[in-house]
């Protein structure tokens, strides 16, 4: 490095004096400026070379590495057969050089790498310079490596969001609730502990595919949790399957939207990677622009360890114990599950891909045609492959998806690829090679995958980075390592939860677990790793749920996780509508006479997700005033998943997900009146708000989507009067309860966006698998079978009276015609006019009976006489 101070001759500041001469025109550094030099020492790990390309048309076969620093320059042992062993015979090595104080003023460090050839020759292939040296310092990788711990422990404790609702429920639950307070709570069922451990206890030995009669006998939700797919969609928005394993202590995933290496440094805790750049042009067929598209003639795998040490002191390698360098065979063991969004590139196909899954290491290849899946841009495969390999020989490890027959010749073309390095894997210390489960488990569907026993894999990580070897108490329940003490209690809530010995391990193995969790290895995993075409770099076409596992050969390895997901159930819904009171059937208009009697011909109608036409109930005929009764029963089949808590609707091209809504309409019987409904309410069946006990309690805040609108918040600023809301609203799965009944919002959606109450509707909502709905058979409307429940006829007031309509359309005529005074004169004429002939007919009939009479007695006195 070169220091220099420039003097203004003009200055009137005094120049300082000029430093001490060592030789002529030489001078000594003041001290002041100097750096302080310190003893360092270096400590090379060299694990070896990869993906050696040709130099000057020539292939690389006596490769030499050289590590230089401040002067110092060490040579690498030579790797006698690059084909055979690429990995050098000697991994470790340091050298102690006198370097300035302080990362700034340190010399950079040069890997070179040279080729032996013929007549002596050896050119300088390629080289890495190296300036960060912060990385490797002891120091600085423990405090990345606390921070990375404390990372993991963050996310492998589970979804933030789940634990921050649950704390509040915690809250809600314990504390007392204002009357003007709404509390939205999700209903948790799970309140025993036994029912999972036996349900686990019956499936220790085998599983196998989820079926209607399954469902009949046993907790769909518990049953379920025996599936891995169950811990996947747990983590994916699950809730009611997220509970379930949290209270039975049940182990879930960490589900990563990316490669896993991403989130750990590629894995570079160990060995890194260092592309060594070409350092000139060699030949006259290469060109500048080639030399910059690809610089790298090959990677250097090492490390480096750099920290000041003391003269005369002996302090102990870092590097003193590495895993041996010599061909090692392993078994790769790849589960692929899924692919995620697949991109369609097919000249020939619309909108969907005919994907399978092909894999490659070094020579051997897999061609799963037999895993093709047709017309799908998410296909779902759930297949498992072993790999025998050999490192270093062959270390990528490349899954690609193709699309069959995607070409105008009917050849498959490449959908993506991704790659793996296995061998970054198998050298971690964060052990990726086969990820940690939560809990230790003998039995079940989730039981222990590894070759390694919890507490044999305690004892290699603390060899492996220098810490004492733990020590456990008598019963095992207790473990203490660098001075941390472990205890069972502070793992495992509930004891009950692990009292099953055919499932948990024994306690000494259950702790261990516990505390390799909490030195930040790697959890249980499953990746969603990108897949890219080399036609488009870097432009993701898709992705593939997936994960490895890695282990060194044997006879017989771990049995593999049973990866099939479970069958969607045929299920039937059934929907009765009993009453809906104050449907407003007319729009507001204040010149209308409110207290006046509406009568509308009104009808119910009942569609779920997927079908193209509602159900239609009877007609209520002359509705009073939007109160109406139907007793009405709809019925809907259909294929639910359950982990995904979708729908399942069949496609010509792929199978469509919906979530599980029903919706319930009030409408008009003739459409040319109201060709919309007057109202309707969409509920979601895997998450639905509570039915209303009675009308009174019925409140638009029911619908989770609800916000009051403003003309309704200004009403109540200016009149005083707030709208009483619930104090609790309750959330349930139907398919968890199998039945609710109670009275719902039916509502409108303007153009605005918000939701306006226009009445009330009471329902009764059922679902049961195929099987079920055999035993309990149950008709359309109040058709035959009319049992399950029986639904007896609609009581209605009568609004029809033949007698008197002839009259009533009279008065009504006489009351709208425009000659209405005129007839109301006519009318009073004409009673007039009756009442005084009345009189007259009267006065007629008295005077001949005053004759009569007059005329009987003058003939009885003559008569006398």
């Amino acid at each position: 490095r070169n220091l220099a101070q420039i003097f203004s001759l003009d200055s009137k500041h005094d120049i300082p004096f000029e430093p001490d001469k060592m030789e002529d025109n030489m001078y000594q550094i003041p001290p002041g400026i100097r750096p302080i030099m310190k003893l360092t020492r270096i400590e090379v790990l060299s694990w070896g070379l990869r993906k050696l390309k040709f130099w000057n048309q020539k292939p690389i076969d006596q490769p030499q590495v050289e590590i230089e620093c401040g002067g110092t320059t060490i040579t690498l042992d030579q790797i006698p057969d690059v084909k055979a062993n690429s990995n050098f015979p000697t991994t470790s090595t340091k050298f102690d050089i006198m370097l300035p104080e302080g990362w700034t003023y340190k010399p950079p460090i040069n890997i070179r790498l040279l080729d032996k050839r013929e007549n002596g020759f050896i050119p300088l292939v390629g080289k890495y310079v190296l300036t960060d040296f912060a990385k490797f310092d002891p120091k600085y990788l423990k405090k990345m490596l606390e921070q990375a711990e404390k990372m993991e422990k963050q996310r492998g404790d589970g979804d933030s969001a789940y634990e921050e609702e649950n704390s509040l429920l915690d809250t809600y639950q314990g504390s007392t609730i204002s009357s003007d307070s709404t509390v939205v709570v999700i209903e948790d069922e799970n309140q025993g502990t036994t029912g999972c451990l036996a349900c686990l206890s019956k499936l220790a030995e085998t599983i196998g595919l989820i079926s209607s009669d399954v469902l009949d006998e046993t907790d769909d939700w518990e049953f379920l949790s025996m599936y891995w797919w169950s811990r996947y969609f747990a983590m994916q928005g699950n809730k009611e399957l997220y509970k379930t394993f949290k209270h039975h202590e049940l182990p879930l995933i960490t589900v990563y939207d990316d490669e896993i290496e991403k989130h750990f440094n590629n894995f570079a805790d160990s060995i890194q990677q260092f592309k060594l750049s070409t350092v000139a042009k060699v030949t006259e067929s290469e060109t500048d622009e080639d030399l910059e598209k690809d610089p790298c003639v090959g990677v250097y795998k090492g490390s480096f360890r750099i920290y000041e040490i003391e003269e005369g002191t002996d302090e102990p390698l870092h590097y003193a114990l590495v895993p041996t360098s010599k061909p090692l065979r392993v078994l790769i063991r790849t589960y692929c599950l899924e692919g995620i969004n697949l991109a369609c590139n097919s000249p020939i196909k619309d909108r969907y891909c005919d994907a399978y899954i092909q894999l490659q290491i070094g020579p051997k290849l897999i061609k799963d045609v037999g895993s093709l899946i047709r017309k799908t841009r998410n296909p779902r495969f759930c297949k498992i492959y072993n790999f025998e390999t050999i490192l270093p020989n062959f270390v990528e490890l490349s899954v690609s998806l193709y699309d069959f027959e995607a070409t105008e010749e009917r050849r498959d073309k490449l959908i993506g690829e991704t790659k793996i390095d296995i061998e970054d894997r198998f050298l971690s210390i964060k052990r990726p090679i086969c990820s940690l489960t939560d809990r230790y488990m003998i039995g079940g569907p989730h039981k222990w995958r590894d070759f390694m026993l919890p507490t044999q894999i305690l004892d290699e990580f603390c060899v492996a980075t220098g810490i004492p070897l733990p020590a456990y108490s008598s019963d095992g329940g207790v473990c203490i390592i660098s001075g941390e003490r472990y205890s069972l209690e502070e793992f495992e809530k509930y004891k009950e939860n692990f009292e099953d010995k055919k499932v948990w391990g024994v306690p000494k193995e259950r702790i261990a677990l516990y505390v390799l969790l909490e030195l930040g290895l790697i959890r249980d995993h499953v990746e969603k790793r990108n897949l890219y075409n080399p036609v488009l770099p870097g432009v993701s076409q898709g992705r593939l749920l997936m994960w490895c596992d890695i282990f060194p050969y044997m006879e017989k390895p771990p049995e593999p996780m049973n990866i099939d997901p479970p069958l969607p159930v045929e299920m039937e819904l059934r929907v009765i509508v009993y009453d809906c009171i104050k449907v407003e059937t007319v729009e507001e208009d204040p010149s209308k006479d409110k207290s006046a009697d509406t009568l509308h011909d009104l009808v119910s109608k009942s569609i779920y997700v997927g079908e193209k036409e509602a159900n239609v109930s009877e007609i209520h005929v002359r509705s009073i005033n939007g109160n109406a009764s139907f007793n009405w029963r709809f019925i809907h089949k259909f294929k639910y998943a359950y982990l995904e808590r979708k729908v399942i609707i069949p496609d010509e091209i792929e199978d469509k997900k919906f979530d599980p809504i029903v919706t319930i309409s009030i409408s008009d019987a003739d459409p040319s009146i109201h060709p919309v409904p007057y109202g309707s309410v969409s509920l979601n069946l895997a998450n639905c708000p509570r039915g209303a006990s009675s009308p009174l309690d019925v409140h638009m805040a029911m619908i989770r989507d609800y916000k009051k609108p403003p003309e309704l918040i200004e009403e109540e600023k200016r009149t005083g009067k707030k709208e009483k809301e619930p104090s609790k609203i309750t959330y349930l799965s139907v398919f968890k309860k199998k039945k609710t009944l109670g009275w719902w919002p039916i509502y409108i959606k303007k153009a605005n966006g918000y939701m306006y109450q226009r009445g009330m509707i009471s329902c009764e909502i059922e679902v049961m698998t195929k099987a079920q709905a055999a035993k309990r058979p149950a008709g359309e409307g109040r058709g035959a079978p009319n049992l399950n429940p029986k639904i007896d006829e609609p009581i209605r007031i009568p609004t029809r009276f033949p007698q008197i309509d002839s009259k009533v359309k009279m008065v009504k005529f006489i009351w709208k015609s425009p000659n209405k005074p005129k007839l109301i004169l006519g009318i009073i004429a004409n009673l007039v006019g009756g009442i005084l002939a009345g009189f007259l007919l009267n006065a007629s009939t008295m005077i001949q009976e005053m004759i009569n009479n007059l005329t009987a007695s003058v003939e009885s006195a003559t008569t006398i006489s």
